[in-house]
This record gives C-alpha cells, sequence and structure tokens, in this order.
C-alpha cells in the first residue's frame, strides 16, 4: 500500500470518527431514554395489518420529514399502553437524525416542571425562554399526555409549548395512552386541531400490549 493510500485510509477513519462523535452527541441532545435507545422502525414487529399500517405512516413522515418540517405537520399517536407508540415515535426521531435534523423526546410532566421551575425565585431563566427552548428541535416527541393531574394550569402550559411549535412550523408527535377523543379533551380543541392541521395524522394504537406475552 502507497503512502497516498494510507493517508486516504486514515481520512476516511477520522472522518468517520468524526461523524460518530457528532452523531453521539446528538443523540446525547435528543435526551431520548437508554430503554428506548435501540428502537428504531427497522425493528418494530409489525405482525397484523394495522401495526403494518402505523409503521408505513410513521416510515413515511421519516422518510418524507423534510415535507412534514416545511408545513409544520405533526401527528398522534394514541392508544393502550404496551402497544408500540414510543418504539415508533423514537425509530422516526433516530431515522430523521441520520439525515442531520435535531430531535428531542420529553414527557408532558417533564415539560410542564421545565416551565414551573422558571416561577421559583432566582431562576435563570423565564417562561417565555423555555417555551421558546421547546421550540427550537425540528422535531419533539411529548410523550405521556394524559398522565398529569388534569387541571386549567397544566393544559395552558401544555397550549403554550404545542402553540409556539406551530407557530414556528415545527412538527411534533404527541404520545398518549388516552383515547383519541380523550387527547383532543385533555389538550383542548384548539391543541388538538393545531396537530391535525396541514395533514396532522392520528395513529390510534388499538391491538393487544406487546409487554403482556408470554414466551
Amino acid at each position: 500500500m502507497c503512502i497516498a493510500e494510507v493517508g486516504a485510509k486514515q481520512a476516511r477513519a477520522q472522518e468517520l470518527a468524526r461523524r460518530d462523535v457528532a452523531r453521539k452527541k446528538v443523540m446525547e441532545r435528543a435526551a431520548i431514554p437508554p430503554r428506548f435507545a435501540n428502537r428504531t422502525l427497522e425493528n418494530f414487529a409489525a405482525e397484523c395489518e394495522r401495526q403494518r399500517h402505523a409503521l408505513q405512516i410513521a416510515t413515511a413522515f421519516a422518510e418524507g420529514f423534510g415535507d412534514a418540517l416545511a408545513n409544520g405537520r405533526s401527528m398522534v399517536f394514541c392508544g393502550a399502553p404496551g402497544t408500540g407508540k414510543t418504539h415508533l415515535a423514537v425509530g422516526i426521531a433516530h431515522a430523521i437524525i441520520t439525515k442531520g435534523y435535531t430531535a428531542v423526546f420529553t414527557t408532558a410532566m417533564d415539560a410542564i416542571r421545565s416551565v414551573r421551575e422558571t416561577y421559583r425565585k432566582g431562576s435563570d431563566k423565564t417562561e417565555r425562554e423555555v417555551i421558546r427552548q421547546f421550540a427550537l428541535p425540528d422535531l419533539t416527541i411529548l410523550d405521556e399526555v394524559g398522565t398529569q393531574l388534569d387541571t386549567n394550569a397544566e393544559k395552558v402550559t401544555l397550549f403554550d409549548l404545542i402553540n409556539r411549535r406551530y407557530l414556528d412550523m415545527k412538527p411534533t408527535i404527541v404520545i398518549s395512552n388516552l383515547t383519541l377523543r380523550e387527547v383532543e379533551r385533555y389538550i383542548g380543541e384548539r391543541a388538538f386541531d393545531r396537530l391535525r392541521e396541514n395533514g396532522g395524522q392520528a395513529v390510534v394504537f388499538n391491538w393487544a400490549s406487546y409487554r403482556r406475552r408470554v414466551n
């Protein structure tokens, strides 16, 4: 092997290492929980037609994310616990991160807590700054919507978060164990309409929990 080939091989190795470090940093910023770190669209178990349909919708959203971002198109995943809602949402995040987009995973309660912390005396951030930061990622996954106390204050905060991303044309994936109508009631008609605007889809995960399977 000549010197030029050795140099080219080293350059390729360095570039791959640089990309790997950059990807890991993006994944860290995405705040995807360790339990879901390896959940991708490719390893989602689609065994019935409804599951295959959900996977198809998620895959199309990831593949056409540039269009979703241009139009601010969001999604709602709802249904019983353990049916793969978070798996598919995180799978979308993994897919778009590899394309250079940014994504963040958070629970509704954590997002609400972040806003509440600004109320403390001496807080270094204002409520407006936290809500603005929430709108920065290209995609935000908002999990466990509906597990909160169902207070007006929480609903106002969730609306503000969803509305900020809506105004900035940033897609949001809302995940909930509630029914679709219960999600609409919980977050409010205005927030729900924003999630469904410009072709925003709602996917109902109405099959048995993966967690209850007996091996």
